[in-house]
């Protein structure tokens, strides 16, 4: 393979195509495409027909010219709705972290696992790092819960088939009670509070997540701040219009 044909270099002449697109020239031929990025036609070809295929550009099959295609569309909602999201919830998880100086993490699911794209560190030297971008399982951990037990009853029902760690039942009583709670399920002396986050339609887009070591949730503040994370999370919901 030539340094030209690499992997990188695809990945780059693909991105320049998508570029080429702007206000004033959302409609594109191959030959417009091709002569605003410097590169041969069957190149260019071979590339944009990969592009259609995975409906990141669409062609108007009586022009034959080219535009973009719905899976930018997707690609950008999503994008900005998670980072309206984190926009929101971000003060609202500051003031919690304040309050018990434990970290607070904002979950949502991508792909059939949390992923987690905001995070308040706690200050303590004893603490549990969590670092945006990671990934875990739905079926394990209070976030993972959260996000599992909203999720439509068919893709959680496949899902508890992989790894039946937690019930329906269980995730009934999440439901009702608004919030769960796990005890060293994924790390041994780890405990977590996590609570749905709404959008304005009422849907469960994320789980707010509040943890750390398991002797700082013992005791009789344990239950002020399971009613903190719930509370936290219901004004999280408000400010997205709930």
């Amino acid at each position: 393979m030539s340094t030209s044909d690499t992997p990188v270099r695809s990945i780059e002449r693909a991105l320049d195509i998508l570029d080429c697109f702007k206000p004033g020239r959302l409609e594109l031929t191959l030959t417009e495409i091709a002569t605003g990025i410097e590169l041969a036609m069957s190149t260019t070809s071979r590339i944009v027909a990969t592009l259609e295929k995975r409906h990141y550009l669409s062609r108007n099959p009586d022009t034959q010219r080219y535009s973009l295609g719905s899976r930018i569309s997707q690609i950008g909602a999503l994008g900005l709705s998670n980072m309206d999201l984190r926009r929101v919830a971000l003060p609202f998880m500051k003031e919690l972290n304040a309050l018990y100086n434990e970290g607070v993490s904002l979950y949502i699911e991508r792909d059939e696992e949390r992923i987690c794209i905001e995070r308040v560190e706690s200050t303590l030297p004893l603490r549990r790092v969590i670092n945006v971008g990671d990934r875990h399982p739905l079926t394990r951990g209070a976030a993972g819960r959260v996000l599992l037990a909203y999720m439509p009853a068919d893709r959680r029902q496949a899902l508890l088939a992989k790894d039946p760690f937690t019930t329906e039942e269980s995730l009934a009583e999440l439901r009702h009670g608004g919030y769960t709670v796990s005890l060293g399920e994924r790390e041994e002396g780890v405990t977590s509070i996590a609570a749905p986050i709404q959008d304005a339609q009422c849907a469960v887009i994320a789980a707010l997540s509040m943890s750390g070591p398991s002797v700082r949730f013992e005791g009789s503040g344990f239950s002020d701040k399971i009613a903190k994370v719930k509370r936290t999370a219901e004004l999280i919901s408000n400010a997205l219009g709930r």
